[in-house]
């Protein structure tokens, strides 16, 4: 049964109380989203936030849907459209069908409408994440724990599943602009080597580790970075996985559509100081989802 805790690693106090700035930047860092300087204001309204709730919701629901992203079917046509990468994550991470006591390395799954369609799989779900949350749902029986991804303070071989949401991009680059103390390191490979040792650390023999990150050019724009091909054979290598299974996404005018590496190598991140273009892409262009097993 889930521990009913708010724990805190080193320097945990010291960030919960500076979590107390601006409510939008909070959202946006739940979603994983670019910051607010970088940001259309479209996708910071109630009306966008509430398109994407219910499309979200609604996949969560739909058996085919979820058939269709487990075996690489297409998905329906205009699927997704202005709306961000979560619209095929989710999906795709729910029907890998994750089990057992899980971890959430980002608090990715962090949301109401999430959680109902999660939590009934689970056995536990324990969230690991940098800051408090707007929402903390203790009363769902989910822990939470304060940590860095690069030193995580659980024992070893505790977790059966590990989530991983659009959050490696993130590590060993700067997240000031989400509210959040921490610079830039000078090896960003080195630090997501790191955190990737540390999510097999805690990982069970037999364990499985989802994890999903935006994909195609590489890109480094500062306060997150796009992997490429290598870049992907990079995390394969650094979580010790011996199977690798691959799923990839694309968006274009017409939502989000199925995809594999090679199509969406080109793919570049939407960034609205940098892109003009209009297409209706909101961040990430394809993401690639990896179901990771055979970890050593």
């Amino acid at each position: 049964m889930a521990q009913l805790s708010i724990a805190g690693c080193a320097a945990g106090s010291a960030r919960a109380r500076a979590a107390s700035g601006d409510p939008k930047t909070a959202i946006l860092r739940a979603m994983r989203l670019p910051p607010p300087s970088r940001i259309r204001l479209e996708i910071r309204t109630r009306r966008y936030i509430g398109r994407h709730v219910r499309t979200v919701t609604a996949a969560l629901a739909d058996l085919q849907l979820l058939a269709a992203v487990q075996q690489g079917g297409r998905l329906p046509r205009g699927y997704g459209k202005r709306l961000d990468e979560r619209v095929v994550e989710f999906p795709w991470l729910l029907a890998m069908a994750p089990t057992g006591r899980v971890l959430d390395a980002g608090s990715t799954l962090n949301h109401a409408h999430v959680l109902d369609a999660f939590l009934p799989t689970l056995d536990e779900l324990h969230i690991a994440t940098l800051e408090p949350e707007l929402s903390a749902f203790v009363q769902r029986r989910v822990s939470y724990t304060f940590c860095d991804l690069r030193q995580l303070p659980y024992r070893d071989d505790l977790f059966d599943t590990i989530v991983s949401c659009s959050t490696l991009e993130h590590v060993g680059m700067d997240n000031e602009r989400y509210g959040v103390p921490v610079a830039r390191a000078p090896d960003p490979d080195g630090e997501l080597d790191q955190a990737l040792r540390e999510l097999r650390r805690v990982l069970r023999p037999g364990g499985r580790m989802l994890v999903t990150v935006p994909y195609g050019c590489a890109e480094d724009r500062g306060w997150m970075r796009q992997f490429d091909r290598l870049g992907i054979e990079r995390i394969v290598r650094s979580a010790g996985a011996g199977s690798a299974q691959i799923a990839v996404f694309a968006y274009g005018a017409g939502g989000w559509q199925t995809s594999d590496l090679d199509a969406a190598r080109q793919a570049r991140f939407r960034d609205d100081e940098h892109d003009a273009s209009a297409d209706g892409a909101v961040a990430a262009r394809a993401v690639a989802c990896l179901a990771l097993s055979d970890l050593s």
